[in-house]
């Protein structure tokens, strides 16, 4: 009797329990344990570790549910023997919090037993396997927080968590892990096959980045079918993948697995595809042969490789030509754009002399020395206006004004686009501001006579200082500009008779512009 009540009484508890963990009762259940507690018949350990139909107890109903609170309360009631119940979906609290991604469960139950971290299932998978096979990169760095050897827990197929994140492409947590440790990359499975021969299978080429980056030397390890990393992805028809590893010097290309194949053998039986395409390609375009051809010589190949190599060499010429044509071109422009600014600066110092000139001549026939008739029939007249000086001043005075208007008239008439036209106006209005200037010397030294009067030796030695200088900066001035015209000329002439027979098609055929501004560089330019 005592028995039978004994039996209806836990019962009662266990579906009370499990109904409050599920409802979320909290304050139900802790009302719950203080009565069991006081009964000495019922333990406390032992009711929490009851598990309903689905093998569950209260710690994993709590944890499966991301009951914080709830968790924290009854991990003050178990011991470790209870968190290591597994229900029948083979795991435990601690494991399906991993892979549900709860981390404030997870946090909870590894603070207070680390050790949890190396509980597995009945595969050998652990909790960080399964949180890294899901991505919640959290969960993953709070279990390698408490306990980085976790990571090297390997299933019953021999895989760790890399080969899984590498093989379906979960680049962050394929980074933590080789973070964590980079000799995980060489842990090999049952198959013999490393986290490269994994990665390859993917669709990304990142993780396979990541994998090599760790450990390069495991470019060409072999599985125990004799398959590199480049056979898997030739068979999985990753044509970026392939041509990723074939960037690699190192790669054995030719490797021959255990059926007597290369990955050339292995893309001929590829479907008909645009990727199958690139792959046959790529490898043939690296040397790759067929495994019967292998330390033989193939003359077929090898022509294909050495015209590779020329087509390869003709395309890395004709971008170096462009790239030099643009440079030159580039450099061209800047110096038309400096002979623009300079021809531009000239014709606006040109203008502003001929203003001054025109102005100085205007004015100075009007402030005459000995001034003018002031009465009689000829009032206005110049009271030298008989002598020879002064005539002499009048009429080159007057050649000098007409000269310096006509230049002011050419310059704010005449618009030229071109550089060249520019400079051909620059010339021309050039001698004419030759010429009035010359006049106007002439003009000076003719009033100049009439001024000094009778104490002629000052005109006389105004003459002898100003001619010469005069005469000598124009005779200069004709020498550069002759100079400048036949030496031209006379280089332009060397440059066409040698430019054929002296430089090569790739150069000759841009550097012309170049050559058109090189000489006027680093000499006077004369106009």
């Amino acid at each position: 009797m005592m028995e039978s009540k004994a039996m209806n009484m836990r019962f009662i508890t266990h579906q009370s329990i499990f109904s409050m963990v599920q409802s979320g009762d909290l304050d139900g259940l802790r009302k719950l344990v203080e009565q069991l507690s006081k009964e000495s018949s019922i333990s406390v350990s032992n009711v929490m570790s009851l598990q309903n139909d689905s093998g569950e107890t209260p710690l994993y109903i709590a944890a499966e549910h991301n009951m914080v609170e709830m968790l924290r309360f009854l991990l003050n009631l178990c011991d470790f023997e209870v968190v290591k119940i597994r229900s029948k979906s083979d795991m435990n609290p601690f494991h399906v919090a991993a892979k549900l991604g709860h981390l404030d469960i997870v946090r909870e139950i590894s603070s207070t037993w680390p050790e949890v971290c190396q509980l597995c299932d009945s595969k050998n998978t652990s909790p960080l396997y399964s949180a890294a096979e899901q991505g919640h990169l959290d969960v993953v760095n709070a279990i390698l927080d408490t306990n980085v050897s976790s990571m090297m827990i390997v299933r019953k197929n021999g895989k760790t968590a890399l080969h899984n994140a590498a093989r379906y492409g979960i680049i962050r947590i394929v980074k933590e892990l080789i973070a964590r440790d980079p000799g995980i990359v060489c842990i090999k499975d049952k198959k013999g096959q490393t986290a490269l021969h994994m990665a390859v299978k993917g669709q990304s080429s990142s993780p396979v980045e990541e994998v090599l980056l760790a450990d390069p030397t495991i470019l060409n390890e072999l599985d125990k079918k004799g398959n590199t990393a480049l056979h898997m992805a030739t068979r999985k028809c990753r044509s970026q993948i392939v041509n990723f590893l074939l960037s690699y010097t190192a790669m054995d290309i030719n490797a021959i697995n255990r059926h007597q194949e290369t990955a050339l053998d292995l893309a001929y039986k590829l479907p008909y595809g645009d990727s199958s395409f690139e792959i046959k390609e790529a490898l043939a375009e690296y040397g790759a042969k067929y495994a019967r051809h292998v330390g033989k010589l193939d003359e077929a190949m090898e022509l294909k490789r050495t015209v590779s190599d020329i087509k390869h060499e003709v395309q890395s010429q004709l971008v170096q030509n462009e790239k030099t044509h643009r440079r030159v071109s580039g450099i061209a422009k800047e110096l038309k754009k400096l002979h623009r600014e300079a021809v531009q600066n000239t014709i606006n110092s040109v203008t502003l002399v001929a203003v001054l000139f025109a102005s100085i001549a205007f004015i100075a026939i009007f402030n005459l020395p000995g001034q003018y008739i002031k009465t009689g029939s000829e009032t206005g007249e110049s009271n030298i206006a008989n002598h020879i000086g002064f005539k002499v001043f009048v009429l080159l005075n007057s050649t000098s004004l007409f000269i310096s208007l006509a230049v002011v008239v050419v310059q704010i008439t005449l618009v030229a686009w071109d550089t060249r036209a520019q400079k051909q106006i620059v010339s021309v209005i050039n001698k004419l501001m030759w010429a009035a200037c010359a006049c106007t010397c002439a003009a000076y030294l003719g009033i100049a006579f009439e001024v000094v009067g009778k104490q002629t030796w000052m005109a006389v030695t105004i003459t002898l200082l100003g001619v010469p200088i005069l005469v000598g900066t124009l005779a200069c001035l004709c020498y550069f500009v002759f100079k400048q015209h036949f030496g031209s000329f006379r280089n332009n002439r060397i440059k066409r008779a040698s430019g054929s027979k002296s430089f090569s098609w790739s150069y000759s055929a841009h550097i012309s512009e170049l050559d058109e501004y090189d000489s006027d560089i680093d000499r006077i330019y004369a106009l």
